[in-house]
């Protein structure tokens, strides 16, 4: 028989269906998720680094130490977000395993590209700027411009793929019982800035409403998760 504990909506219907081990570890997960996102989206809404490569490299060099925390910053919210998507594929799940499942692959999938590509970039930027007289020269600024621009490119595969997988999500969560209506929407509209990447260039602006989406979406399946103990 179906079991709705009456708080949280997750239903138990056959054992390997819908219910989810450890529901306190996965909610430190979400709530690790969330809260990464929100520091990442507090992180890209500084200010930028200049438009020309020499002078972007210039400030690199002046602050290394900050793009070196950006860099463990993103590799941390890449790992631990895809414990979160799991959870979040397994309470969803009864509303269609099939979709639940796609949503899983497609979010991890793409945040795991999305880490790398950010990491990727600099990477190479400050081993541009690591190579010491190298960084001073046209050759160097040459390099920079390419990586700056090729930033974007790498960027959006892994925005398009974690983009669907938020569709999903959002479409599974509507009228679910397992996550507000709202956030639900939350998700929906973070999945189509993620699908509609490709149609604003050079501009965060879309993938800033996907890393917004995502951390209420890590917060809320936290709480809903921790109720499910």
């Amino acid at each position: 028989m179906p079991h709705d504990d009456g708080r949280t909506g997750v239903m138990d219907r056959n054992p390997d269906s819908t219910a989810i081990d450890h529901p306190l570890v996965f909610s430190i997960f979400s709530f690790l998720s969330g809260g990464l996102s929100l520091l990442l989206l507090v992180a890209s809404l500084q200010s930028p680094p200049p438009a020309d490569p020499a002078q972007q490299l210039l400030f690199i060099s002046s602050h290394g130490t900050a793009h070196v925390l950006f860099a463990i910053l993103i590799l941390s919210w890449a790992t631990f977000s895809i414990p979160f998507v799991v959870a979040l594929g397994t309470v969803l799940r009864p509303k269609g395993s099939s979709m639940a499942h796609a949503g899983t692959i497609l979010c991890s999938g793409g945040i795991l590209l999305l880490g790398f590509a950010i990491f990727l970039h600099l990477g190479a930027m400050l081993s541009i700027v690591a190579a010491g007289k190298f960084a001073q020269s046209n050759e160097a600024s040459y390099q920079a411009a390419i990586w700056k621009n090729l930033g974007y490119y790498l960027t959006d595969p892994g925005l398009m793929a974690w983009g669907l997988g938020q569709f999903l999500f959002g479409w599974l969560a509507w009228k679910s019982g397992v996550l507000p209506n709202w956030v639900a929407i939350l998700g929906i509209i973070g999945g189509l800035a993620g699908l509609l990447t490709l149609a604003v260039y050079q501009t965060p602006i879309l993938a800033l409403i996907q890393i917004c989406s995502f951390a209420a979406w890590g917060i809320v399946t936290g709480i809903v998760l921790l109720r499910a103990r």
